[in-house]
């Protein structure tokens, strides 16, 4: 297991560039395997997750080209082949569930599985309603991985999510368009939409509609109005039709935006910064991190927007400065699910107590982020309590220098690589090689300020 020894910096200041989005990256590999052309990808993220998905394109009989971080993708002569050994996912569940479904959509036969973090993970929320698709689909009676799917005479769907998640999301849209049938997705809370994007600009007529309030006029005072929306049980829904195509071409892949993030919390967190991140994706799926910081007091500014293969991108400008604390909870706890830890970090400097509630998803990443974040936030010497689905941060407190474990977790792994850059003394990230799932380059990129 990697150390890593992080020692308190002074100002940053400069330019910054985050490799490729992920998600974007792994949406585009696996949409090669559909389409009726080569697609080239520029910018296509760094690590292990994302590698696993070209891995998976090679082993369903796609070819993989590949210099940098340009990629390009030629869908495999005949169709999609059944893969004879196991596909390896790593620690990648983006890779797991969305080609689950597209497998399972296409009515390949093959098993697929991951490390001991991703075989611990809820799987059930995709078996279940591709089952319901009438697709051929198993997995380990705990509803955790291996997954195997097979042959299946796959019928429409019209699904409400019970769980936001982009991921469900898409391992259906992928199997409506393996399968070349109608999928309806409603969802009670906006996801990432990156598969929807990414569709449309591939050349398929997704759709999304937006239950929208009604006004109406109270009958009893005419003075008086009110909206109300003609149904309850969800606020989007994502149509794609049956029999749709996917054309090649290019897709390029705007910054991450949580990687970036880690650099908008330093930027926050260590006196008299001033950074600027160049390229990034703007989703505003991903961005109410920004948004939540702004309401804590964050001087956050976004510049040179513009629309990139369907995706917003912009440079962010970040000024250090005091924040304040707020309680964060409801409906906006699934767009900073990834952000939550950094949230935690940050807030333990903030003057006040700031309570993150309805997270327990969080329980079920790659490792439970809320027993890890209380931990090595205690070992810092920031007060803080534990909820099934949270905890509550009293801020205010010197962040000390101290003995991190990432528990094999890359998010835990950065977002404490940035508490310990605003620690005193020096902090020790144990299994700090987590960081390669996503982010190989990240602590060269964080030693780079000291220059």
């Amino acid at each position: 297991m990697a150390e890593t020894t992080i020692k308190r910096m002074s100002k940053l200041t400069g330019v910054v560039t985050v490799p490729g989005d992920k998600s974007i990256s792994h949406r585009a590999a696996l949409l090669s395997l559909l389409c009726t052309a080569p697609l080239e990808v520029n910018n296509y993220a760094e690590g292990d997750d994302c590698a696993r998905s070209l891995d998976a394109v090679r082993a369903l009989g796609g070819t993989v080209e590949q210099e940098g971080n340009r990629v390009r993708l030629t869908p495999p002569v005949g169709g999609l082949k059944t893969s004879s050994e196991t596909i390896d996912c790593g620690n990648s569940g983006t890779t797991l569930r969305l080609l689950t479904g597209l497998l399972a959509g296409a009515g390949i036969s093959a098993r697929l599985t991951g490390d001991a973090s991703l075989r611990r993970r809820p799987m059930q929320r995709i078996v279940e309603p591709l089952r319901r698709m009438n697709a051929t689909i198993s997995a380990a009676p705990e509803g955790t991985p291996p997954l195997v799917t097979g042959p299946g005479e796959i019928i429409p769907i019209d699904y409400i999510l019970p769980v936001a998640s982009a991921q469900v999301k898409s391992a259906l849209l992928l199997a409506g368009l393996a399968s070349g049938v109608q999928v309806i997705v409603r969802e009670k809370i906006v996801t990432r939409d990156h598969t929807e994007r990414l569709l449309q600009h591939l050349g398929c007529a997704c759709t999304t509609e937006e239950v929208t309030p009604e006004t109406i006029v109270d009958p009893d005072d005419p003075r008086r109005k009110k909206k109300i929306r003609a149904t309850d049980e969800y606020r989007t829904s994502v149509t794609l039709p049956a029999r749709q195509m996917l054309v090649g071409g290019t897709v390029d892949v705007p910054g991450d935006f949580s990687t970036a993030a880690n650099f908008i919390a330093a930027g926050l967190l260590i006196r008299g910064s001033h950074i600027i991140l160049k390229g990034v994706g703007l989703n505003s799926t991903r961005t109410a991190f920004v948004t939540i910081l702004k309401q804590m007091g964050a001087e956050i500014a976004i510049k040179n927007r513009t629309i990139v293969c369907g995706e917003p991108v912009g440079d962010i400008e970040v000024t250090y400065g005091p924040l304040k604390p707020r309680k964060i909870s409801g409906d906006s706890i699934p767009a900073i699910i990834d952000e939550i830890p950094l949230l935690a970090v940050i807030a333990s400097q903030n003057e006040g107590t700031t309570i993150i509630r309805d997270a327990e998803e969080l329980r079920y990443k790659e490792s439970d982020r809320i027993a890890a974040v209380v931990r090595n936030l205690k070992a810092m010497g920031v007060k803080i309590g534990e909820f099934p689905d949270g905890f509550a941060i009293e801020g205010g407190a010197e962040l000390n220098g101290a003995e991190i474990d990432s528990f094999g977790d890359h998010r835990i792994a950065m977002a404490f690589t940035v508490a310990g850059a605003a620690a005193h003394g020096k902090t020790v990230i144990s299994g700090s090689e987590a960081v390669t799932v996503s982010c190989p380059r990240f602590f060269t990129m964080v030693e780079g300020f000291r220059s």
